[in-house]
């Protein structure tokens, strides 16, 4: 029997970020989601473990400037998103919901990023 491994993404974003349908329709889209974290845990080192991250677009630019330079620095993939329950017209490039033309575009992303995404 061969043994699939999952991809998995941190979420860096607010607490009101992932829904428990956002986190099933990626758990079915076979994508692993951690978080959400806040941006004081990801400066941990120990908080840099993951494959890819997407960034909650409502931290402030100091902040985004910070984990930016943290992710680059592991060559770490990411991206930033628009929380889906912020949203009130037309949607910016990256929303987080349980839509699978999300996902992909999300996933499409991070891939296209230096060549991939490490496991």
């Amino acid at each position: 029997m061969q043994t699939v491994k999952r991809l998995t993404i941190a979420i860096i974003g607010m607490t009101d970020t992932v829904t428990s349908e956002i986190r099933m329709a990626w758990f079915h889209a076979q994508i692993g989601l951690e978080g959400p974290y806040s941006a004081s845990f990801i400066e941990s080192e120990d908080a840099l473990k993951f494959a890819a991250a997407i960034i909650d677009v409502r931290y402030e630019a100091d902040v985004m400037l910070r984990l930016t330079e943290q992710l680059d620095e592991e060559a770490i993939p990411y991206l930033f998103f628009v929380p889906e329950t912020v949203i009130d017209s037309e949607p910016g490039p990256f929303v987080l919901s349980a839509r699978s033309e999300d996902i992909e575009n999300i996933v499409s992303a991070l891939m296209a990023q230096g060549g991939g995404i490490r496991h």
